[in-house]
């Protein structure tokens, strides 16, 4: 609070300076007016908090001078000073809207007093007025704030559709009833299964507010509207915890189905229109190698074989690129047959040891003790295994160390494939698994590669219900443990 004005209109220079005494060393500004004509001028060139005012003055009396406050400063306190012989008009003052009086003659700590509980009241007033501006303001946000929301609800081309715990529906938006092409009306106040005929979308509301989860599905056309619909659905709590209902919010991503579409055909078509000239390319390298009597001697022998390294490299980019495509289209068929997991790994290693010698990597298998089989398709569990280890010879420096092993425990077969090579950082870890993404630094700028390898090694793993964990520190190295369930061979061949 600001610096308490305090006037003191009193025709006795004994009190006025008596008053100011009491008041001193307070902090408080304090004014002397002589008489009522005196003090009205004052309060007119000066905002006053208080005023302690003497009834009984020559010229305006204090009755006069309390009327004029009370009509052009009603927010002053005005404290009353009057003898004790006249103290029935000190009563008659505060009905006429005076604060308090002091009877006279008064002592310093009483008057300290009086004027305490003024600046008290002055406080609570400016407090209560505060508070009731800001609620007002509240209010008239609150009304802005819920026409802001209602506009927007409105406005959405997402589906939204709230209901509470029993999944009655409460409410939803315009769009709703387009998008999921609902006939029933009125939605609201009948259960969801009433408006949506398909039991998956109503299974997600329940496993929501069970689980009190996000659950996210997808609908393709004919399910629940002739469009290709993402759902999300989540929970919604109150302040204190609990579960009221759950909004459902369906988004139409048709186009984006249509444009994956667009490019996984387009990444087919132009794989296949590779794929035939470059296989025909890599015979005939292999047709002048070995027909050519002097091949050896020639330097023509080196510049074939870097020639027949980059055609495999470019065979298999596309025959990476075919497979993701199959794999996301859905296309793909999966040739299961139960498979020994040691023979599998034995196969790749008898591919990746040249790879490993040529940079002088040794590598270290470690098989474990049990004969663990799993239910897998050979060729493309191969691939996956066959990306995972080529990288880690590819990603680890000249004379480093490579560790394979394998350990079953809990109904798994874990595949580990642990590297002494560059590492990766913290924060592209997230990304190893993305399309196209490749680790840039200048560590792997003299490193080829699409960056397609490890996208495929994800989706094959997903296919075949295993999952991959990655750890790695930069500079030390990185290790990848890929997991299966196992099958008992007995059971698979029975």
């Amino acid at each position: 609070m600001d610096t308490i004005q305090i006037l003191v209109i009193d025709d006795e220079k004994v009190i006025r300076e008596g008053v100011d005494r009491a008041l001193s060393g307070k902090g408080y500004s304090i004014s002397k007016a002589e008489n009522g004509e005196r003090g009205i001028e004052m309060m007119k060139e000066d905002d006053f908090n208080i005023v302690l005012l003497d009834l009984m003055m020559p010229g305006i009396d204090g009755f006069g001078v309390l009327e004029w406050i009370q009509e052009n400063c009603p927010h002053i306190q005005v404290i009353v000073i009057t003898g004790f012989a006249t103290v029935s008009k000190a009563v008659s003052a505060m009905k006429q809207g005076a604060f308090d009086f002091v009877g006279k003659p008064f002592t310093p700590d009483y008057i300290r007093i009086v004027v305490d509980r003024a600046i008290e009241k002055i406080s609570l007033r400016a407090e209560t007025a505060k508070l009731r501006e800001e609620k007002t303001l509240s209010l008239e946000e609150i009304q802005k704030e819920k026409s802001r929301l209602k506009t927007v609800f409105s406005c959405m081309a997402e589906a939204v559709i709230i209901t509470d715990k029993d999944a009655v529906v409460v409410h939803h938006n315009p769009a709703a009833i387009k998008l999921l092409e609902i006939q029933t009306d009125p939605v609201i106040g009948k259960p969801l299964a009433v408006s949506i005929k398909d039991e998956n979308a109503v299974n997600m509301v329940i496993e929501s507010l069970e689980k009190e989860v996000v659950v996210t599905r997808e609908f393709s056309p004919g399910k629940i509207s002739r469009k290709f619909l993402r759902a999300h659905c989540s929970p919604v709590r109150s302040t204190s915890g609990n579960v009221l209902g759950a909004v459902m919010n369906f988004e139409d991503i048709s186009t984006h189905k249509e444009i994956d579409k667009m490019k996984s055909d387009f990444v087919a078509m132009v794989a296949h229109e590779l794929k035939s000239p470059l296989a025909s390319i890599e015979q005939m390298i292999y047709a002048l190698q070995a027909d050519c009597e002097y091949e050896g001697l020639s330097s023509c022998n080196a510049l074939h074989g870097r020639m027949t390294v980059r055609t495999k490299d470019l065979l298999r980019l596309i025959d990476n690129l075919l497979n993701l495509s199959k794999l996301e289209n859905g296309t793909i068929i999966f040739n299961l047959e139960p498979t020994r997991g040691h023979d599998i790994i034995v196969d790749i290693l008898e591919i990746a040891n040249p790879q490993a010698e040529s940079k002088n990597i040794q590598i270290e298998y470690l098989p474990c003790d049990d004969d663990w089989w799993f239910n897998v398709d050979y060729d493309h569990i191969r691939t996956a295994f066959m990306n995972i280890i080529s990288n880690a010879v590819k990603y680890t420096p000249e004379g480093g160390r490579l560790e394979i092993s394998t350990t079953v425990n809990g109904g798994l077969a874990n595949l580990i494939v642990k590297d002494s090579g560059i590492g990766i950082n913290e924060e592209d870890l997230p990304h190893i698994f993305d399309r196209f993404f490749r680790v840039k630094g200048k560590a792997t700028r003299h490193i080829t590669g699409s960056g397609l390898g490890l996208s495929l090694v994800k989706e094959v793993v997903d296919a075949h219900q295993g999952y991959i964990e990655v750890h790695s520190t930069p500079n030390v190295g990185t290790t990848f443990t890929l997991s299966f369930p196992v099958t008992q061979k007995q059971t698979l061949t029975a």
